[in-house]
């Protein structure tokens, strides 16, 4: 049989295209292999070959991988250099929600100092503490045997009062000459955002304390006004003092409330235009003689209130210097229900520098009786 003879064009045809596949494998490994390093020596590189330099070299126990990721993730936002820009890991992050929230085993009762530094109870409606027959400004005297006196710090007398939901708690108080025991049993409370009384020393004038500043505020702030003018109140004490702020869109309109007209504040966010917050109509409160508190701890969104009140001379402004933030700050929840704090904004009061100053200052650490006379000062020669 002869030999079949082998066709020398195919044969040169066949070796270009064997040379043509191994020239494009050649491109497609060499591109896999690039991306491959880019990943490696690229974004978040460092970060990677440090976790894996930690793991495999240290003596000491390596924490979790979501521990690591949370002190990465605070590493990277100390960077900014922004005290507002911040990390809260899960657990922190639940309870702040749970105090937004404002739930809590408890009695049902707020806590103020009157000008003898005694501690007086306002019992919240429909509370355990208003079920039993306390009363507004009842003196306490003790709670479950444990004297209270003005020397008992706020932390310890909280610690008193709350409890598990559905235990009892025994409280002594005093009202007038008389001495009385109650018990009650501690409930899930509700802590509204906005909390108002009359002034036990003069009862024209009204108490109203911003807790915080959330949705409802706003409604609050009116509800409660309009109650203690039921009662008799002709003047009022707006008090911020130690809060730290919340939705600015509330603060304007809080503010709102006590202006018949004008500019509330400005605002502007990354890559936006300067967004102007006016009066949009006359406020209901527009007349009635007010002062405001503030203190170190009044930041923010309670800073625009007291803020467009001074610069319209609408109140004078009693304490300490405030605090002196004036930026926005988004919030961001991650995977594990972790969040993100951003600073993505600013917003700004014409015609007002922050931190805001006081028309009467008071030193940082006045107590009670201090803001109390001295409000009582100002506003006793506006009142009917």
């Amino acid at each position: 049989m002869a030999d079949q003879e082998s066709n020398p064009f195919l044969s040169k045809w066949g070796f270009i295209a064997l040379q043509i596949v191994i020239v494009l494998l050649a491109v497609a490994l060499g591109a896999f292999g690039y991306r491959f390093l880019d990943q490696q020596r690229g974004e978040l590189a460092l970060v990677r070959r440090a976790q894996k330099i930690l793991v495999e070299n240290t003596i000491y126990d390596v924490p979790p991988d979501q521990e690591l990721e949370h002190g990465m993730i605070r590493g990277m936002l100390n960077t900014v250099e922004d005290p507002f820009t911040y990390f809260v890991p899960p657990a922190e992050n639940e309870i702040q929600t749970d105090e937004l929230q404002g739930e809590f085993g408890g009695i049902g009762a707020r806590l103020e100092r009157d000008t003898e530094n005694r501690w007086r109870l306002y019992p919240l409606p429909d509370s355990p503490a208003a079920d039993v027959g306390l009363q507004d400004a009842d003196i306490l005297m003790s709670v479950d045997g444990e004297p209270i006196s003005s020397d008992t710090d706020e932390v310890t007398l909280l610690s008193l009062l709350r409890g598990p939901v559905g235990v009892r708690v025994s409280l002594t108080i005093q009202r007038e000459d008389e001495e009385l025991t109650f018990s009650l049993r501690r409930q899930q409370i509700d802590l509204p955002s906005v909390v108002a009384n009359l002034l036990p020393e003069d009862e024209r004038i009204g108490w109203v304390q911003v807790l915080r500043i959330a949705e409802t505020t706003t409604d609050e702030i009116e509800k409660g006004i309009l109650i203690l003018q039921e009662q008799g109140a002709a003047a009022l004490i707006l008090d911020l003092r130690n809060n730290g702020g919340g939705l600015v869109d509330t603060g304007v309109d809080i503010a709102r409330l006590f202006l018949e007209e004008g500019e509330v504040m400005r605002q502007q966010f990354r890559g936006e235009e300067v967004e102007i917050f006016e009066v949009k109509s006359s406020g209901p409160f527009i007349d009635i003689p007010l002062v405001v508190f503030i203190n170190e701890n009044t930041a923010s969104a309670a800073e625009i209130v007291a803020g467009a009140l001074a610069v319209h001379q609408r109140s004078s402004i009693i304490g300490a210097p405030s605090y002196g933030k004036n930026t926005v700050q988004y919030i961001f929840d991650l995977q594990d229900s972790s969040s993100l704090h951003v600073t993505s904004g600013r917003w700004w009061t014409p015609g007002v520098d922050f931190p805001l100053q006081p028309d009467y200052p008071l030193a940082q650490d006045a107590i009670e009786p201090t803001y109390l006379r001295q409000a009582i000062e100002v506003l006793i020669g506006k009142l009917p």
